[in-house]
C-alpha cells in the first residue's frame, strides 16, 4: 500500500478542491465530483463522488418508511490499490493537466 507524505496529501488536496462540481462519465454512468476529503479509504486522502440521472435510490426513515429519493454517493482513495498511481476513476474523471500534476507529486 502506497503512503503520502503529509506535504504531497496537502499539495493533492489543494490541486483536486477548486475541481468539486465537475462532471464526467466513468464507465457509463455520470458521476459529480462532490467533495475531497482529508482522509478517505485506507487512512488516505480520497473524494466522494455522486452518481448523476434518473436512477435514484428510495431513503426510508428510521420506520422503514420511503423517506426520499437521493443519488448514490461513493468514496474512493487517490491511490489505487494495485499500483502506485492515481485511481483508475480519477484517472478518467479528471483533465489530463491536473492528472499529470498529481503524477508528479506522486514521484516526489
Amino acid at each position: 500500500m502506497a503512503m503520502l507524505t503529509t506535504e504531497q496529501s496537502t499539495r493533492m488536496i489543494d490541486l483536486l478542491a477548486p475541481l468539486i462540481g465537475i462532471q464526467g462519465e466513468v464507465d457509463g454512468c455520470m458521476v459529480e465530483l462532490v467533495e475531497v476529503l482529508d482522509e478517505g479509504p485506507r487512512g488516505l486522502p480520497g473524494v466522494a463522488l455522486m452518481t448523476m440521472g434518473a436512477e435514484r435510490s428510495i431513503q426510508a426513515n428510521q420506520y422503514g418508511n420511503p423517506l426520499c429519493r437521493h443519488s448514490e454517493t461513493r468514496t474512493l482513495s487517490l491511490l489505487s490499490e494495485v499500483e502506485r498511481d492515481l485511481h483508475p476513476v480519477l484517472r478518467q474523471l479528471l483533465p489530463e493537466s491536473v492528472v499529470a500534476e498529481l503524477r508528479e507529486l506522486l514521484t516526489e
